[in-house]
This record gives structure tokens, sequence and C-alpha cells, in this order.
């Protein structure tokens, strides 16, 4: 008969999460390459100001899967999908509610932070929050573990993502792709939001489920 160590229990799950295949970071990838191949949709689906005051709600949900460029499609899409493939590996269902509730607080945040901000568009906000629920959950894990150096690594990927969004903020310029070339700006407050979101499920307990 085979004994189950408490040790062997965490690389249990975890090899049968790695198992699980990527779908809906798979779809949504190729959502926003369909929305783009199509200048009709872009149109219809972008964060709009003028429109959303004309109550085009749908607009806050859909202006994610805008891009402006195939070099912002590109970065943002790709991004996108990496983080969300192993964050739901990791995390299913913290990955799904990450998502959710980015593609409504950012373009939400948006309207009333930045009331300036005319046209908004891409992946960026939600890659941010990918990436914060990323590096959270494998901070979490590491801590668990005791394992403190790779606690650090993933606690200073943390701190990275708003060195990011402060030199966004500072020189109105984006890290990977070129705003000059594709005519448009970063707004780091999508980002900044985003990675709010993505830390506090992050950190979110789940109940613990009592085993009979």
């Amino acid at each position: 008969m085979e004994m189950v160590t408490p040790a062997d229990a965490p690389i249990r799950i975890h090899h049968r999460a790695a198992g699980r295949f990527p779908y809906a970071s798979l779809l949504l990838t190729l959502l926003a390459v369909i929305v783009h191949l199509s200048h009709g949709l872009r149109v219809d689906l972008l964060y709009d100001r003028l429109a959303l005051s004309r109550v085009e709600l749908w607009r806050i949900a859909t202006c994610h899967w805008v891009h402006l460029s195939w070099d912002h499609l590109f970065w943002s899409g790709a991004t996108f999908l990496c983080l969300g493939a192993v964050c739901e590996r990791l995390d299913k269902k913290k990955t799904y509610l990450t998502i959710a509730v980015s593609v409504f607080l950012i373009p939400v945040a948006l309207w009333w932070g930045l009331p300036g901000l005319e046209i908004y568009g891409g992946l960026s906000g939600l890659d941010c929050a990918l990436y914060a629920l990323l590096f959270t959950l494998l901070g979490q894990r590491e801590a668990i573990s005791g394992n403190r150096r790779w606690t650090a690594v993933f606690r200073s990927g943390l701190l990275a993502l708003l060195v990011k969004v402060a030199y966004e903020t500072v020189t109105g310029q984006t890290i990977f792709v070129s705003s000059h070339h594709a005519g448009m700006v970063p707004v780091p407050l999508s980002h900044l939001v985003g990675g709010m979101v993505g830390f506090s499920v992050g950190i979110c307990k789940e109940k613990s489920r009592h085993l009979p």
C-alpha cells in the first residue's frame, strides 16, 4: 500500500494543474486577432468616451480586444497568451476572476480618472493584471514552502511592475511597443489598476475544503 505524506500533496496538485489546457487564454487571444482584422469591429468596440456617453456600454468590455497596430497587437496579445496560460494552469478560478474584474474596473477607472482620454484599447491592462496574479501566486507558494530566495524574487517582480508604471507615467513612453510608430501613448492608470486587481485576487484565500 502506498503511503501519501503531506509533502506529496502539493506535488500531485501541481501535476494535475499542469495538465490543464489554457482554452480561455487561447480563445481570448484569437478574439483580439479577429477583431483586429476588421476595421468596422475595431471602431464599434473601441473605448470611445463620446460613444460611452451615448450609453454604448458594451465598449467597457470590448475595448480590451481592440488594438491600434499590428505591433500593439503582437506584444499585448503574446503577453496575454503566455501569462494567461501559466495562470490558468496554476489557478483557473482566480485567473478568470482577475480577467473579469479587470475588464470592468479598468475602463471605469479611466472614465473617472482620465476625463481627457478620448480613445483607449488593448490588452495591456489585462496583461498587468495577469502578471501581478502570477507573481503573487508564485510568491505565496514559495513563502509557504519556506524558500526565502524565490519569495524575494517574485516579490521583486511585483515591485518591477510598479517601476514600469512609474516609468511610463514620467516618460510617456512604453517599454515594449514603439508608441511613436504606433501613433499612441501609454495609459499607466490601466496598468496600475490591472496590477492591483491581479494582486488583490491573488492574495484572497479560498475557503478550505475538508475531506471526509
